[in-house]
């Protein structure tokens, strides 16, 4: 009886260990659960907000359209068209932190876990379809959340929320406004690239140097998130804007200092403390000069989960990169057999990657047409690709160099059939599902709002009032710079 006794102890005492052991787990991960019932909810439906901030058309916005239009995203929103909203986008950058936050404002909480893809207007191409941007968007979750599980962070709280990253910049090889005592250039984390990417002399001087600092021309990430982000950024440039700084009215100056104050919030979470650098000597006093934190009110909100896509995932810059940047075919290259583990691949052992080759092309939408390959897939095509991470890269951001965009713009494999391929997106365009990721469906955002449209007008965008303005309406007359490049 006794015996029968201990056994019956023993196994309720098993049975309580494990129980707790599960809830552990379970809370661990429950800020990631919390964020996007996306990763769980595979028969759901969400919305894909395309937003650009742009006040006018002209042949760049037609560009961004162009590619969009035929990689088969949703005609996007525009924000602050014609100089519409709290801040004049013709006169200053700030609208794109204000009109975002507005249209924002407006999603109803039943939107929270539709994701947003944020772009400047005027120097972006979009070269993949959605999903795979989607399903990049995902994959950098979840390594991200392996980062801050090994800094010790994860789901911890600090700076008014739980730790985690859901919002993804783009990432710069160089800081910029460059005022080095700033803590959005010296207190940001390291890159996620291996350490000698670049070569021996990475990171020793700034053209080398691995990309870790925040570009804010583009963005992505769920609603709710974004929307508590562009609030505590818009509170940023309420706090410190200054008549007379140079760089007042640079919306990535106050994306930058936003994440900065995450960051040295992080840092005091991990190491106990913030040690300022030296930074050097003032000439005339011969004083130190230390790195500044930024001025954050005690009790002021500082973690927004965000991070950057350190490998170009999804977001290309060009700025010190152009060099390291290629535009290839996967038609004719030979898988490599053996490699050591230290080793990369040539470009011609790289194979096109999975969640491209089983996307459909542009060129295999069935629709018939004498001016359009019939079989021309992926591998055909000419793609971006990031020599030193080996991606290739959905979308690219012209940032220094703007004039990449006549010289680059040719070197896209739909350039000679750019007309046709967009006559054939525009009859096609009409269908709800612009991508299904892990059995979630995803619908464009304007026609859901707005209705659908007859083919005459397709392919245009919405504004942020809720008007549309059809394909002809924006870049009818930049068709020649388009077309007859």
């Amino acid at each position: 009886m006794i015996s029968l006794q201990r056994h019956v102890v023993l196994v309720t005492a098993v049975v309580i260990v494990s129980i707790t052991l599960l809830f552990a787990v379970f809370s661990s991960s429950l800020s990631t659960l919390q964020f996007s019932d996306t990763f769980l909810n595979r028969n759901s439906l969400r919305q894909f907000h395309l937003l650009l901030p742009a006040t006018a058309a002209n042949l760049n916005l037609c560009r961004l359209l162009l590619s969009s239009t035929i990689a088969g995203y949703p005609e996007p929103i525009l924000l602050g068209w014609d100089g519409h909203g709290e801040y004049n986008g013709t006169q200053s950058h700030l609208f794109k932190i204000s009109e975002s936050l507005a249209y924002l404002n407006t999603l109803p909480p039943s939107r929270d876990d539709d994701l947003v893809l944020l772009l400047d207007a005027y120097d972006v191409w979009l070269l993949l379809p959605p999903e795979v941007i989607i399903s990049r968007y995902h994959k950098m979750v979840e390594e991200s959340e392996q980062r801050l599980r090994k800094d010790g962070l994860f789901a911890k709280q600090n700076g008014g929320s739980d730790i985690r990253h859901s919002i993804f910049f783009g990432a710069d090889k160089t800081c910029w406004p460059d005022d080095g005592r700033r803590a959005a250039c010296w207190a940001v984390p390291d890159s996620s690239m291996r350490q000698k990417a670049f070569g021996p002399d990475t990171d020793s001087w700034m053209v080398p140097a691995r990309p870790r600092w925040l570009n804010s021309g583009t963005i992505i990430g769920p609603v709710k998130d974004m929307r508590d982000m562009f609030n505590g950024t818009m509170a940023m440039v309420h706090r410190v804007f200054d008549e007379a700084y140079e760089f007042r009215t640079s919306d990535q100056y106050y994306f930058q200092e936003m994440w900065a104050a995450q960051e040295v919030s992080r840092m005091r979470l991990r190491d106990g403390n913030v040690q300022l650098p030296v930074l050097g000597r003032d000439q005339a006093t011969g004083d130190e000069i230390y790195g500044m934190v930024p001025n954050v009110p005690d009790g002021q909100r500082t973690e927004y989960h965000v991070s950057l896509d350190y490998r170009s995932q999804i977001f290309q810059t060009s700025a010190a990169y152009a060099e390291y940047l290629v535009w290839m075919s996967f038609n004719h290259t030979t898988a490599v057999t053996s490699q050591l583990p230290s080793q990369q691949p040539r470009l011609d052992q790289l194979q096109l990657p999975r969640d491209i080759a089983t996307s459909v092309p542009p060129f295999g939408k069935g629709v018939s047409s004498e001016a359009i390959p019939g079989r021309y897939g992926w591998a055909d095509m000419m793609l971006g690709v990031n020599m030193v991470t080996q991606t290739v890269f959905p979308l690219f951001h012209m940032t220094g160099d703007k004039g990449l965009r006549d010289k680059w713009w040719p070197l896209l494999s739909f350039h000679p059939y750019g007309k046709a391929l967009l006559s054939a997106r525009r009859e096609s365009s009409n269908a709800d599902v612009v991508a299904q990721v892990n059995g979630v469906k995803w619908t464009g955002a304007g026609v859901a709002r707005n209705g659908s449209l007859p083919v005459s007008t397709r392919g245009g965008a919405w504004s942020d009032q809720g008007l549309h303005f059809s394909w002809d309406d924006v870049c009818a007359e930049h068709e020649d710079g388009l077309f007859n490049f």
